[in-house]
C-alpha cells in the first residue's frame, strides 16, 4: 500500500511524505530527550554572535563561521526554543527529501518515475532521534545536495555553460564554511569529473576558483579586521588535526545503521544482476557509489563523530536502497520489504532513544548535570573546564566556549598576548561567576591586579564581589 502510493509519479504524494515525517516526529517533540553537547553548544554560541561578538576573535571556538552566523539568527527568532528548531530541522530534512527524489527524477535515474526515494531518505534520517538536531551538518549536506545537482547536469550534458561548474564550486565552498570536513567532496568531485567528462583546464579552474571564493571572502573580512591570524588559529588550523571526538561508540552506530547497510548490499546484489541500465544510469551509478566513499572518508576526517554526522550518506542510500525495491518484480514483496526498512529502522531507533539496546549508549552526547548548577543559576559565567553542562542555566561570559582551544591560552599566562586576551574578555564581557577549578586564573588576576581585585575566591570558584572598582583600560 505505501510503496504503491509513493511510486506514483505524482509531486502530490510529497504531502503524504510530509504527513508521514510529521507522524514520526511526533514521540521526539511529545517526549523530548536531554539536551546534546552539540545542541548546547550551538544555543550558546548563538547567543554570544546575537550580542555582536566576533567569531574566533572574541568566541574561542571551532565552530564554522557561517553556522555561527545561522545559529545568531536562530537566537534571535527562536531564543533557546530546541522545539523550534528541531521543527526547524524537520522542515530542512523533507526539502532535502523531496529534492532529492525530484533530482532523481528529471535525471531519469530509474526507469520509473516515482517518489519512492523520497520516502527513503525521510525515514533514513530518523535512524536516530539527533539527525532531528539543527546541527551544521545538516546545514552542510543541504548545500552539498544542490552541488550533486550540478554534478549531474554535469556529467550528462557536458554543458559548455560555465556557470554550471561555477556553481558547483560555489556550492562546495559555501559547504565547507558549514562543516570544514565537506571540503572531501571537493576532492570527490574533481575524481568524478575526471572519470567521466574530462574537463579542461578552463573548467577545473571555474571549479576551484568558485570554491576558494566563500573563502577568500571569509579572509578578506577579517584581513579587514586585522584578525586572520585569529581565523587561522580558530577555524582552519584545528580542522587540520587528526583528532577525532566519538560521541557514540562505533559498535552503537554499527547496531543503529545495520539495517540500512543490509538492504544496501541486498541492492548491490540486485543492481549487479538484474538491472538494465542506459550508458548515462550506469554512470549515476558509478557516480552513487564513489559519492559514498567519499562520504566513508570525510567520517574519517570529521572533527567529532556522531550519528547525525552521518547523514550524508542518506542520499547515496537512498539511491541504492530505492533501486533494490524498485526492481522487486512482486509487488507484494516490495511492499513487504518496504514495510520491514521502515518498521526496522524507526524501531530501532525508538528502542535505542529508551535505553532497550545496551550496546547503543548516548551518554557521551547528550549534556549531563553539572555539579555547579545548584550553586551557580541565572548568572554570565566563564567555564575553564570543559564542563558546558553548566550553560543550560546560565549564559556565556567572555570569550571563552571550547575548552581544547580556550586552554592553549588559559594554561599559558606567561604569553603576554594570553594575558591581552584575557583581559579583553573582561573588558568586553566581565563574568558574574568564573568556574576555575584548577585555579587558571591566579595567574592571570596577578599579571592583571585590577581584575583581582574584582572577584573573591570560594571554592572551585570566583565571584565577582559585591562594590567592585571600575576596570581601567
Amino acid at each position: 500500500m505505501i510503496f504503491r502510493f509513493f511510486r506514483i509519479n505524482d509531486p502530490y504524494r510529497l504531502l503524504g511524505l510530509f504527513i508521514l515525517l510529521l507522524l514520526i516526529s511526533l514521540p521526539f517533540f511529545i517526549d523530548p530527550v536531554s539536551i546534546s553537547h552539540q545542541e548546547l553548544k550551538n544555543l550558546v554560541l548563538g547567543e554570544a554572535i546575537a550580542k555582536g561578538k566576533l567569531m574566533y576573535i572574541q568566541v574561542i571556538d571551532f565552530t564554522a563561521p557561517m553556522a555561527a552566523g545561522i545559529f545568531a539568527l536562530a537566537d534571535w527568532i527562536f531564543g533557546r526554543s530546541l522545539i523550534a528548531r528541531e521543527t526547524l530541522a524537520l522542515a530542512i530534512i523533507f526539502f532535502q527529501a523531496s529534492f532529492f527524489a525530484i533530482l532523481l527524477i528529471h535525471n531519469n535515474a530509474y526507469n520509473d518515475s516515482t517518489y519512492v526515494p523520497a520516502l527513503i531518505f525521510g525515514v533514513l534520517c530518523f535512524f536516530s532521534f539527533d539527525m532531528l538536531s539543527f546541527s551544521p551538518e545538516l546545514l552542510a549536506s543541504t548545500v552539498v545536495l544542490l552541488s550533486l545537482n550540478n554534478l549531474f547536469k554535469e556529467i550528462e550534458f557536458r554543458s559548455q555553460r560555465d556557470e554550471i561548474t561555477l556553481n558547483l564550486g560555489v556550492y562546495l565552498g559555501v559547504a565547507t564554511l558549514l562543516v570544514f570536513s565537506y571540503a572531501i567532496f571537493l576532492l570527490a568531485t574533481l575524481l568524478i569529473l575526471f572519470i567521466f567528462t574530462r574537463p579542461s583546464p578552463r573548467k577545473l579552474l571555474l571549479l576551484l576558483f568558485g570554491f576558494a571564493l566563500p573563502h577568500a571572502l571569509l579572509v578578506t573580512l577579517y584581513y579587514f579586521w586585522g584578525e586572520t591570524s585569529s581565523l587561522w588559529r580558530g577555524f582552519y588550523a584545528p580542522n587540520f588535526t587528526v583528532r577525532q571526538d566519538l560521541l557514540m561508540s562505533v559498535k552503537g552506530i554499527f547496531v543503529l545503521s545495520v539495517l540500512p547497510l543490509t538492504y544496501f548490499v541486498f541492492a548491490l546484489f540486485m543492481l549487479n544482476r538484474e538491472a538494465r541500465f542506459t550508458k548515462y544510469q550506469s554512470q549515476l551509478f558509478q557516480v552513487m557509489f564513489l559519492w559514498m566513499l567519499a562520504c566513508f572518508i570525510q567520517i574519517l576526517v570529521t572533527r567529532e563523530l556522531s550519528p547525525h554526522s552521518f547523514i550524508t550518506f542518506v542520499p547515496s542510500l537512498t539511491y541504492f536502497i530505492s533501486h533494490y525495491l524498485l526492481l522487486i518484480r512482486r509487488k507484494w514483496i516490495a511492499e513487504m520489504m518496504l514495510l520491514i526498512f521502515l518498521v526496522g529502522i524507526l524501531g530501532i531507533s525508538m528502542l535505542a532513544r529508551y535505553h532497550k539496546i545496551q550496546s547503543i549508549t548516548y551518554d557521551r552526547l547528550l549534556v549531563s548535570e553539572s555539579p555547579y548548577c545548584a550553586d551557580v543559576k541565572n548568572e554570565r559565567v566563564m567555564v575553564i573546564t570543559d564542563d558546558i553542562g553548566i550553560y543550560k542555566q546560565n549564559r556565556l561570559a567572555g570569550f571563552f566556549l571550547d575548552w581544547r582551544l580556550s586552554r592553549e591560552i588559559l594554561e599559558r599566562p606567561d604569553y603576554y598576548e594570553n594575558v591581552i586576551l584575557v583581559n579583553d574578555a573582561f573588558q568586553l564581557d566581565p563574568p558574574d561567576v568564573i568556574v576555575d577549578p584548577q585555579n587558571l586564573m591566579k595567574q592571570f588576576f596577578e599579571r592583571i591586579p585590577s581584575l583581582g581585585v574584582m572577584y573573591k575566591r570560594e571554592g572551585t570558584l570566583y565571584r565577582k564581589s559585591v562594590s567592585t572598582p571600575k576596570v581601567s583600560n
